[in-house]
């Protein structure tokens, strides 16, 4: 709960929250977290010197956003130093990063003459609004951080300078700098990245709302309690060892805001010494809501489950909004499943506690998730669009299957412990996945990619292994790591904005991963000591263009590649689902079936290689970019080889907007598959597949391609389709045209040589076939069509005039 605004002694130690409009002046000394709430102005005067403790302990309250000591400002904050009177903040220990610096959080803040110095970020934006005047910020870690879309910055006059970074802004914040100074940062002066909204699907609420059925206020419930309808609580109720409250599907529950002291924070809930079960159904979710008209995150306080370990306690379907902290338990034991936490402050606190959470939806929070001194099974989450996504203390997890995406601040943040994490998706965040003082560590096959800074950060870490993980298209770097040992073994490090992996330390072995086509380095070794890396790939060319280390800097160490990669390593992909914009480069073997999901695009860039295991297969109901070129084919094939139908297919569904050129399809059951799809394919080659290509809808243009080698060229059912210029031949079958064909326009084509037909006519197509200008080699083409003339009643295959002689498009010979 909120701490109280106190003055700690009459020399001005200040701290908690301020609960009315209140002037700062002399010297301030803030010992912990400040707050200014909604409604309230906290005014500087000039000459003002505030000096921050830094923090002792690892507790995050779910209002503030670090761990450091901070000064949120969700009202008012303005400062009013001039140039010969300033106001200075800084931290005791004049140490950059000593405290956590002024966050702005949907309030508001203008700063005239001010100094700001020794904190993590001087001054960070979430959805606020800005104006820094006649100001200095220096010897911070980030200057200046501005995020989300209503986020207004003003920058006048200003100097942003000696600091590790200057001025961000990132998720569509808005920032104007005008006569201001931001340079000499010593990583990077400015940075932008666009954010991405994730909304997870939820299950329906409850249609209908039944009366308040009953109301409770401050008492006990004993023995067996059942909640059904509509329950109003305005009070704490409790539930005493020995006792159990069962709340039925559909039950709504509701608590009245009560805020005795004045923090904002709403004081009713449930307190769970005994056992609460709470399941829910997909169709009839439990509810626990705020009463209020006006409904509000931290109106209510909490779901709390306190030294309950006895048994265990169920949450299932039930979505829980607007508390401070929807679930909290100590000394208990937990499953949370398929349920949705979102407009909290934090969805999930917990410690000392066995807990399993499984299937649930946490958004919208400030916090999603904060677990310690726990073990933890973690599966199948999806954590998305808060401040901080999972915060993990002192545990011993295991995560698997989880995605973890567009969260503010960090993914996740595994601190000490022993922690176990595969086949999770770390995407869009500002950071990926964060692991600090770490004595054991297992994370392999995640996906680690889009983050706006960094994908993986390893600090103070031993005995851990990073194993066949793709770590790509991060903002800045892919890897960051310091003071750490472990094994970084068969990744796929690609795309990053500027580093494959920045290192500032590392006694370990970097071996056997792909790096490939990162902005500036694969790596930048920024440390004394040497790395050792041997066999990787670096992407073809020069290894030491892609290397920062002694032989640009003396004070470096040096990167040993001995023994590198002929090739680029096969990759396994990690994940079953491609959920974000995504590119497969070098040799990607798919090992299990692969769904690339709506609104994602995958890339496969030219010269890649895409290996499918025996009944695999890429269904894509999203977008596939697949663009080879004439020196740098792209190859679908299979790991046997053996012949046709080793492999599934590549199907779209809905996929509109999908290219595919210079491409290869081989061994398939069938290369592409297409349903509703606007799908260009050009100069591509499709054989020993059963079939070559299918489709139904459209439209689909196929051009300058071969079908060589199938028992089906091309087979169309009710399609919209133009196939011109390509050859199709030495198949069974060259085209069949199942039902519907009267939206084909099949022209200048060398359709010849397949062993039992050039073009097929099913039995139920009843419509003629456009089939005009095309080759079919020597002889009479009615030879090598099967249509209406050959079985009456379906359609015929208007072929008149035919060409006599082969297509040659472009100049090229296709025969």
């Amino acid at each position: 709960m909120l701490a109280f605004f106190i003055v700690v002694s009459p020399s001005g130690v200040r701290a908690g929250v301020i609960a009315t409009d209140t002037v700062w002046q002399g010297e301030v000394r803030v010992a912990e977290d400040v707050l200014v709430p909604e409604g309230i102005t906290l005014t500087i005067k000039p000459g003002t010197v505030i000096r921050v403790v830094s923090a002792e302990s690892t507790k995050t309250d779910p209002e503030y956003v670090s761990p450091l000591t901070e000064i949120t400002v969700r009202g008012s904050l303005k400062v009013e130093g001039t140039t010969t009177s300033p106001v200075e903040f800084a931290g005791e220990e004049k140490k950059a990063g000593s405290w956590a610096g002024i966050v702005v959080d949907h309030g508001s803040a203008t700063l005239a003459g001010c100094q700001i110095a020794h904190a993590e970020t001087a001054i960070h934006v979430f959805d606020g609004n800005l104006r820094l005047n006649d100001s200095t910020i220096g010897e911070n870690r980030y200057g200046v951080v501005a995020q989300g879309e209503k986020s207004g910055i003003s920058v006048e006059n200003s100097r942003i300078a000696d600091n590790d970074y200057g001025l961000f802004s990132l998720q569509g914040a808005h920032v104007a700098t005008t006569a201001s100074v931001v340079r000499g940062n010593r990583k990077k002066d400015v940075y932008s990245a666009p954010g991405k909204e994730y909304r997870p699907e939820v299950f329906p609420a409850v249609v209908g709302e039944p009366p308040v059925g009953r109301t409770y206020g401050d008492e006990v419930v004993r023995g067996d309690t059942v909640w059904q309808g509509r329950v109003e609580v305005g009070g704490i109720v409790r539930v005493p060892e020995g006792s159990r409250l069962i709340v039925m599907p559909g039950t709504i529950v509701e608590f009245s805001k009560k805020d005795t002291n004045g923090d904002g924070i709403g004081e009713n809930g449930l307190l769970i010494q005994g056992r609460l079960i709470a399941k829910g159904t997909r169709e009839h979710p439990i509810i626990f809501r705020s009463a209020a008209k006006g409904k509000r995150m931290g109106d209510w306080d909490a779901i709390n489950i306190m030294n309950s370990a006895g048994a265990q306690n169920l949450i299932e379907y039930c979505r829980i909004e607007h508390a401070y902290r929807g679930l909290h338990f100590h000394f208990s034991a937990v499953v949370v499943q398929q349920s949705v936490l979102m407009n909290n402050y934090r969805g999930i606190q917990f410690q000392e506690s066995s807990v399993d959470i499984k299937g649930n939806r946490l958004y919208a929070n400030k916090s999603g998730v904060q677990g310690r001194d726990s073990d933890i099974t973690f599966s199948d989450n999806v954590i998305a669009d808060n401040y901080v996504g999972a915060n993990f203390f002192r545990t011993n997890i295991i995560g698997r299957g989880n995605r973890i995406v567009g969260n503010w601040k960090e993914g996740m943040r595994v601190r000490e412990g022993v922690s176990s994490l595969q086949e999770n998706l770390f995407d869009g965040n500002r950071y990926g996945l964060m692991v600090a003082d770490t004595y054991y560590g297992d994370y392999s096959r995640n996906g680690i990619t889009n983050n706006l800074e960094t994908g993986l950060s390893l600090k103070n870490v031993d005995n851990v292994e990073i194993q066949g993980n793709v770590v790509a298209a991060n903002g800045i770097n892919g890897l960051n790591v310091q003071d750490s040992r472990a094994i970084i073994k068969g990744n796929q490090i690609a795309d990053n904005g500027e580093r494959g992996m920045g290192v500032i330390s590392f006694d370990g072995v970097i071996t056997e991963n792909n790096f490939i086509a990162n902005g500036l380095y694969a790596i930048d070794l920024d440390g004394p000591k040497d790395v050792s890396a041997p066999s990787n790939w670096w992407g073809g060319g020069d290894v030491d263009t892609v290397l920062l280390d002694r032989k640009d800097d003396p004070s470096r160490g040096r990167v040993v590649y001995e023994k590198t990669g002929d090739g680029p390593y096969p990759f396994a992909w990690p994940l079953r689902s491609v959920s974000t914009d995504t590119t497969w480069r070098g040799v990607i073997n798919v090992t299990t079936a692969v769904t690339v999901l709506p609104g994602a695009v995958l890339t496969v860039a030219p010269g890649t290689k895409v290996v499918f295991s025996p009944g695999t297969g890429l269904a894509v109901k999203g977008r596939i970019i697949a663009k080879g070129r004439d020196d740098g084919k792209i190859l679908f094939t299979s790991s046997q080889r053996t012949g046709a139908s080793d492999w599934d297919e590549i199907l779209l569904e809905y996929a509109t907007g999908s290219e595919i050129a210079h491409a290869v399809f081989e061994y398939a059951t069938w290369g592409i598959h297409c349903h509703f799809t606007n799908l260009s394919i050009s100069d591509s080659y499709f054989k020993q597949n059963y079939g070559g290509m299918r489709f139904r809808s459209g439209p689909v243009q196929v051009s300058r391609s071969v079908f060589e080698g199938n028992v089906i060229g091309i087979r169309a059912y009710r399609g919209n389709a133009v196939i011109r210029e390509n050859i199709i031949t030495k198949n069974e079958t060259g085209i069949f045209v199942r039902e519907q064909g009267g939206g084909l326009t099949i022209t200048r084509n060398n359709i010849f040589d397949n062993s039992n037909y050039n073009i097929r006519v099913g039995d139920f197509n009843n419509e003629d076939i456009d089939a005009k200008g095309n080759w079919w080699g020597a002889g009479d083409p009615l030879q090598t069509i099967f249509d209406g003339r050959n079985e009456p009643g379906i359609g015929n295959v208007l072929f008149e005039p035919p060409l006599k002689e082969p297509v040659k498009p472009g100049g090229r010979d296709l025969s």
